[in-house]
């Protein structure tokens, strides 16, 4: 029989031991987005970043269940993605504690502030200093077959 997930606040007067094994308790039962409904977030950021606050984040995610963008360019670009000499030389140079995120997709409107939002809500946890580099455009319009407009008659 599953363990019922508790209230938030129940949750976080528990000890770090206990919430650790709470959680993992609840991975075995529940699927990610059930916890998140039952402590009302609305995105997994928000459970990720509070298991960083509480400091027990590498206690309950297991690395399988890590998302980085490696994982993302390794799926859009192959294996090779990683034989470059300069990831290699950027990956080793980043601490464990650090994060990066790249967005280079074209998204209309609503994707594109859902995926902004989503990136909000990891960032109010963020404490350390960030740099960002954002150039937004809109897409060329593919022009419309006017051939009757251009002809000369």
């Amino acid at each position: 029989m599953p363990i019922a997930i508790i209230p938030i606040d129940a949750f976080l007067a528990l000890s770090s031991d206990e919430q650790v094994e709470k959680l993992k308790q609840w991975k075995m039962d529940y699927t990610l987005k059930d916890i998140r409904d039952a402590w009302g977030f609305k995105h997994s950021a928000q459970y990720y970043m509070l298991l960083k606050k509480l400091r027990i984040y590498e206690r309950v995610v297991n690395k399988s269940d890590k998302f980085s963008p490696e994982q993302l360019m390794q799926a859009r670009l192959g294996a090779e993605a990683y034989t470059s000499a300069g990831y290699a030389v950027h990956e080793r140079a980043i601490p464990a504690d650090q994060f990066g995120y790249e967005l280079n997709v074209t998204l209309n409107g609503p994707e594109l502030a859902d995926k902004m939002e989503r990136l909000a809500h990891f960032l109010k946890g963020e404490h350390k200093a960030v740099t960002i580099k954002m150039s937004i455009s809109a897409s060329r319009a593919v022009p419309a077959q006017t051939s009757d407009l251009n002809s000369e008659d």
